[in-house]
C-alpha cells in the first residue's frame, strides 16, 4: 500500500484487536507514527519494507512515539529501513525469536532476555552484541553480512551452553581463530567468507573435546586466510558431513580423517593449495565424496602411492564419486588404471576435465555395481570404452554434456540394463541420432526406452 500513511486507532476506549495473534506489513513506505499501542494477543509480528514506520527522528515531528504493549509477543522480524523504536519490543519477556535483515543506524543490540533464535542480516553499522552477552537459552545464532560486528569474547561465547547451531556469513571481519569445543550442544557449524580467520583451535579446558562430541555437521567456505587446524585432528566422532571449499591458503585437511567413523559426506572444492587429504586413509563409512578444483593435488607425489593411502578400495559404503576441474584428469586416470575406486559405487560423476581423451576400459569395468554416470563439460573426450560399457549390466543412466569431440557411441552398444540416454549440446553426437537413421548408430541405442537430446525426448 504505497500511499498509506498513517495507521489511526478507533478511539474505542479498549485494544482494536483483542485477539490478533499475528501482524505482517510488507512494503507500505509511507506508513509512520506507531503501529496499535496495545496488541494483547499478539505472538508474530513482521515488518518489512516499511522505512519510516515508528522511526523516532520522524515520530518527534509528527507525534509523541508510544510505546508498545505486546506481552505475548514470541516472533518478531524486521527487515528494511530504520524502525529504530520498535528495538523496544526485545525487552517483551517471551519474545524468543528475532530477525533483523538491512537494518540501519544500529550500533549495539539491546539486552534480550529469553531469545532462543537470532538471525542478523546485513546491519552495516552493527558492531557489538549487547554488554552483558547473549542469553543462555540461545539455541540458533545466524550472522549474515555484518562485517563490522565484534565477534563475542571467550567468556561470553562460554556461556551459550545451549547454542545448537552457529553459521558466520560475510561477517565479524576482525575474528582471527574461532575455539571450538566452547559449545556442548552445538551440532551445526557454518562459516562462509570470513576473510581474515586463519585457524580453528581447541580450547584447553575440562570438557573441550566432549563438547565436540555432538556437533555432526561442518562447512568451511571462502575463507582464503584459513591454513591449520587443531593439531591431532577433530575429535567429532559424531560428524556426519564435512565440506571444505575456496579456502586458498589450506594446505591438508585435518589430521587423524580416517577416525572419523560417522562421516557420510565428504567435499573439497576449489582448494588450489591442497597437498594431502588422508595421510591415514578416507573415513571408512564415507559414501559421498567430491573432488573439485584441488589441482596440486596431482603433483602431490611422483607414483600412485598417495592414491592408494587414500582407501577408496575399501570404502564399500561409498555410493556417489565426483571428480572435476583444475587438477583432477590425472587423478581420475590413476584411479581407473589401478582400480582403485570401490566396485559398490552406483554413481560417477565426471566433469570438467579438458584433458581428459579417453576413460580406461578395465578401471570402469572393475565398477560392476554402477548405476549412473555422469560426464560433464569434457572438451578433449573423443571416445567411450564400449567392451567396458558392456561389463556395467546395472548401469541404468547414462547423461552426455558439453563434449564437443565425442562424435561417436561405442560401436558394441551400450549395455541392455540401460533406460535413460541424455545427450546436450554434444554437437557431433547429436547429429547421428536425431533423424534415427544413418549407419548402424540409431541401432545400437534403439533399446534404450527412454532418449533425451538437447530438451527433446525423441523416443
Amino acid at each position: 500500500m504505497a500511499e498509506w500513511e498513517e495507521w489511526v486507532p478507533s478511539g474505542s476506549g479498549g485494544p482494536d484487536f483483542p485477539r490478533l495473534q499475528e501482524l505482517i506489513l510488507k512494503k507500505c513506505p509511507k506508513l509512520r507514527r506507531s503501529l496499535p499501542c496495545d496488541l494483547p494477543c499478539l505472538k508474530k509480528l513482521v515488518v518489512k519494507g516499511c522505512g519510516v514506520l515508528h522511526d523516532q527522528r520522524v515520530t518527534a515531528t509528527t507525534s509523541t512515539s508510544t510505546s508498545l504493549n505486546y506481552n505475548c509477543l514470541e516472533e518478531l522480524e524486521i527487515e528494511d529501513g530504520c524502525q529504530t523504536g520498535l528495538l523496544s519490543l526485545l525487552e517483551t519477556k517471551l519474545l524468543s525469536r528475532l530477525y533483523v535483515r538491512r537494518f540501519n543506524d544500529i550500533q549495539c543490540l539491546p539486552n534480550i532476555n529469553r531469545l532462543q533464535r537470532l538471525a542478523l542480516s546485513t546491519c552495516p553499522t552493527l558492531s557489538s552484541f549487547p554488554e552483558d552477552g547473549l542469553p543462555t537459552s540461545l539455541t540458533s545464532l545466524n550472522i549474515y553480512s555484518c562485517r563490522r560486528l565484534e565477534f563475542l569474547p571467550h567468556e561470553m561465547l562460554a556461556q551459550l551452553t545451549s547454542l545448537v547451531s552457529l553459521t558466520l556469513l560475510n561477517s565479524c571481519d576482525s575474528m582471527r581463530s574461532f575455539p571450538l569445543g566452547i559449545f556442548p550442544k552445538l551440532t551445526t557449524l557454518y562459516f562462509w567468507n570470513c576473510e581474515n580467520l586463519e585457524s580453528f583451535c581447541l580450547i584447553e579446558e575440562e570438557g573441550a573435546v566432549e563438547n565436540l562430541s555432538h556437533l555432526n555437521y561442518l562447512n568451511i567456505a571462502g575463507c582464503p586466510n584459513l591454513v591449520c587446524f587443531p593439531h591431532g585432528g577433530l575429535p567429532t566422532p559424531n560428524l556426519t558431513y564435512l565440506e571444505f571449499s575456496r579456502c586458498e591458503k589450506l594446505k591438508s585437511l585435518p589430521e587423524r580423517i580416517h577416525t572419523l567413523t560417522a562421516l557420510r559426506y565428504l567435499y573439497i572444492r576449489d582448494l588450489p593449495s591442497l597437498e594431502s587429504i588422508a595421510d591415514g586413509g578416507l573415513p571408512p563409512n564415507l559414501r559421498y565424496f567430491i573432488i573439485e578444483n584441488c589441482e596440486r593435488l596431482r603433483a602431490s607425489s611422483s607414483s600412485v602411492g598417495d592414491y592408494c593411502n587414500w582407501g577408496l578400495q575399501a570404502l564399500v559404503s561409498l555410493k556417489q564419486f565426483k571428480i572435476c576441474g583444475r587438477g583432477s584428469d590425472e587423478i581420475l586416470e590413476t584411479l581407473l588404471k589401478q582400480q582403485l575406486l570401490p566396485t559398490t559405487l552406483c554413481t560417477l560423476g565426471i566433469e570438467d576435465l579438458s584433458t581428459l581423451k579417453s576413460l580406461d576400459g578395465k578401471g570402469l569395468a572393475h565398477l560392476t555395481s554402477l548405476q549412473q554416470l555422469f560426464i560433464n563439460r569434457c572438451d578433449s573426450l573423443e571416445f567411450l570404452p564400449g567392451e567396458a560399457l558392456q561389463h556395467l549390466t546395472y548401469l541404468q543412466e547414462l547423461h552426455i554434456s558439453n563434449c564437443p569431440s565425442l562424435q561417436l557411441l561405442p560401436e558394441e552398444g551400450l549395455p541392455p540394463s540401460l533406460s535413460y540416454l541424455r545427450i546436450y549440446n554434444c554437437s557431433a553426437l547429436e547429429k547421428r541420432f536425431q533423424n534415427k537413421t544413418g549407419e548402424d548408430h540409431w541401432d545400437n541405442i534403439s533399446h534404450i526406452p527412454c532418449i533425451k537430446i538437447n530438451d527433446e525426448v525423441i523416443i
